[in-house]
């Protein structure tokens, strides 16, 4: 039991002799301690960790389960209590939770509250310590331990930065982030390229999943696992709490269509079921004088992202900068030598299945052909990224600023599937061609074709009325309509960016295309696989996918996809896999693999770091394993 003394008044009488007057006496106020116990329901969810740092100033973010009555931010030997306190509203847990001896039997809210601070006055290159403080209603008080904290660096200073991503809640990324900081100790900031999490409104895999193997978001980074899981090999980093992070979404950091009054509403089913917004702008258009009566564009606005998906969570627990047209979906930020980009760059996964038994990237379920509200409209993009969009005139202009052209390294974030050998990579990033296939009398087949986004009015005046006569719904991802490389790659060449930074497939590899380098080290955890062709022979898993009627039907007489569009093994759009320089980590899979350009493992574990003194990105790797396995530096090349 937790027990805290606190001074409280009461009256409590005592005789005091004044001046020469023995009769005289007087009654005084006299203060008392006595011992506040906790409520052993309360309890801070986290550390706090970094946000949003300036040349002067750091944001300090912490969770507790509970509102609280005071809050309070101590950093050197100023303090603050001008704190922001939000509850998150999305926080939930189902019965696919995982939290020890705790069960839910039905969806159930979660109190989280999320507290805010700014250390100012701060001084470049020089750390200082500093805690936090929660008191909950009853007077009890929550003292974190302390950490350090920093603004952002002065041009010139030195730093390591790791390049992380896909978390996802997988085997061994605790052990990836303490050996991080055993190898190369805390660094100064996190990249980290999408999918924290599996399911991100639930609460625990951000905070407290009690699961072996299976660590909390927090737990991992805060350097905490063996709180949950005591007894297990490794504890995780303490990296946060010293180190801001800046993130990027992935798909991984999105929901579907949030509808929590529907019966057998779940976070997993939730998760799974997005739609695209412009398709619930066609929905809304049916159910709006029900919905809206008065036509109020706010309530018109959130039915639309709560009929489609949201990232709402994700911004809710983390602080990015939000001068950008959609806020803090993507954005961009200095720090000392190396400038941010941090691109929203994702896209729903579906199955490869082309059965039409259930929706997948390729094909709606033959059940639902006249019921859109039942589609998955295959592997749609969140967010539009290509010449026309919002984004990339964005992009543009953070192109255009001195800050970004004056930078020593220009790094891009992006969650998914922009080149690589990964399973995900295909199909390549264009907006998906959805196919309407019906047949006459005489059984001529007639395909009428819509590039999304597909408009209201068309989808009203022309999609609709062929629903009712379709036989199939198909998806196309045509090779030559790649939005990344036809319209992102040339633009970030062509303002020298010297680094993009991304995750999504569980795995290592890199290229450089006209002095662009592209990494993904996102086989931090597990891996899906590398679909490359091995000249020696000896790595064989060249198929790149987990179901085999799609590739039955693309060998066919007769396909219905084309193989140029969906190349089984190698990068999509041809570019050359750069090899480690120092070895090859896959021969510790496999003794008699031969040097192969890219790490994918369930046994190995990944990380990479910036060095921004060197001007190089290191690699290493290390077997999780076995606890006094060596970390092993095996790859290493410089930005230009």
């Amino acid at each position: 039991m937790k027990i805290q003394w606190r001074t409280l008044i009461f009256f409590t009488p005592l005789l005091l002799l004044t001046g020469c007057n023995d009769d005289e006496t007087v009654e005084v106020e006299v203060p008392v301690e006595v011992p506040v116990v906790v409520n052993p329901e309360h309890e801070m969810l986290t550390d706090p960790f970094l946000q949003l740092p300036t040349p002067s100033t750091v944001n300090v973010v912490w969770f507790t389960n509970f509102e609280g009555s005071e809050h309070e931010l101590s950093f050197g030997s100023s303090s603050t209590s001008e704190i922001t306190t939000t509850k998150l509203n999305r926080m939930m847990e189902d019965t696919s939770s995982s939290l020890g001896d705790i069960n839910y039997d039905a969806l159930t809210y979660r109190d989280v509250y999320r507290h805010e601070a700014t250390a100012t006055g701060l001084v470049q290159g020089e750390r200082v310590d500093y805690f936090v403080t929660s008191t909950d209603e009853d007077g009890f008080e929550f003292k974190s331990n302390s950490f350090t904290l920093a603004p952002a660096p002065a041009e010139g200073q030195a730093l390591k930065i790791l390049l992380t991503s896909d978390l996802q809640s997988k085997k061994n990324v605790v052990a990836n982030y303490q050996k991080v900081v055993e190898t190369v100790g805390v660094p100064d900031a996190v990249l980290f390229a999408g999918d924290f999490v599996n399911v991100p409104d639930r609460a625990s895999e951000w905070f407290d999943q009690v699961k072996e193997d299976s660590p909390a978001f927090f737990p991992a980074l805060q350097g905490h696992y063996q709180a949950y899981v005591p007894g297990f090999p490794y504890n995780g980093g303490e990296i946060l709490q010293h180190a801001p992070l800046f993130g990027t979404i992935g798909n991984h950091e999105v929901m579907g269509r949030y509808t929590p009054e529907k019966e057998g509403y779940s976070l997993n089913g939730s998760f799974n079921d997005p739609q695209p917004a412009w398709y619930a702008e066609v929905a809304y258009d049916q159910v709006a004088e029900t919905v809206n009566p008065d036509g109020d564009e706010s309530i018109k606005a959130q039915w639309i992202a709560d009929n489609s998906h949201n990232q709402q969570s994700f911004l809710d627990i983390f602080s990015f900068p939000d001068d950008g047209p959609s806020g803090e979906d993507y954005y961009a930020a200095s720090f000392g030598d190396v400038f941010i980009i941090s691109m929203n760059v994702s896209r729903i996964w579906r199955s490869w299945s082309v059965s039409g038994t259930s929706k997948t990237k390729f094909v709606e379920s033959i059940d639902t052909l006249d019921s859109p509200s039942e589609w998955g409209f295959g592997e749609f993009l969140f967010e539009r990224f290509d010449a026309q969009s919002d984004q990339y005139a964005w992009l543009q202009g953070v192109m255009e600023t001195d800050a970004f052209k004056e930078a020593k390294y220009k790094v891009v974030m992006a969650h998914q599937g922009v080149f690589g050998l990964g399973d995900n990579t295909v199909p390549v990033l264009a907006q998906p061609v959805m196919q309407v296939v019906t047949t006459d009398e005489n059984q001529n087949e007639t395909i009428t074709e819509y590039t999304f986004p597909i408009a209201p009015e068309t989808w009203t005046s022309e999609v609709a009325p062929l629903l009712g006569t379709a036989e199939e719904i198909r998806y196309q991802y045509p090779l030559a309509q790649d939005v990344w490389l036809n319209d992102i790659e040339p633009l970030l060449i062509e303002n020298d960016v010297d680094l993009v930074h991304i995750g999504h497939s569980h795995l290592w590899n890199r290229a450089e295309v006209e002095g662009l380098n592209y990494l993904e080290s996102s086989n931090v955890g597990n891996s899906y696989g590398a679909y490359y062709i091995d000249s020696t022979g000896s790595y064989t898993a060249d198929v790149r996918a987990s179901y085999s009627d799609f590739w039955e039907d693309v060998n066919s007489a007769a396909p219905r996809w084309d193989i140029e569009n969906y190349p089984p093994n190698g990068d999509p759009q041809d570019r050359v896999m750069s090899f480690p320089t120092l070895f090859s980590p896959m021969s510790m899979e496999n003794e008699s693999y031969p040097n192969l350009p890219f790490v994918t493992s369930n046994n190995l574990s990944v990380f990479s770091v910036l060095d921004t003194q060197s001007g190089s990105v290191k690699s290493y790797v290390f077997d999780p394993s076995d606890l006094n396995s060596e970390v092993i530096l095996f790859d290493e090349f410089l930005l230009d």
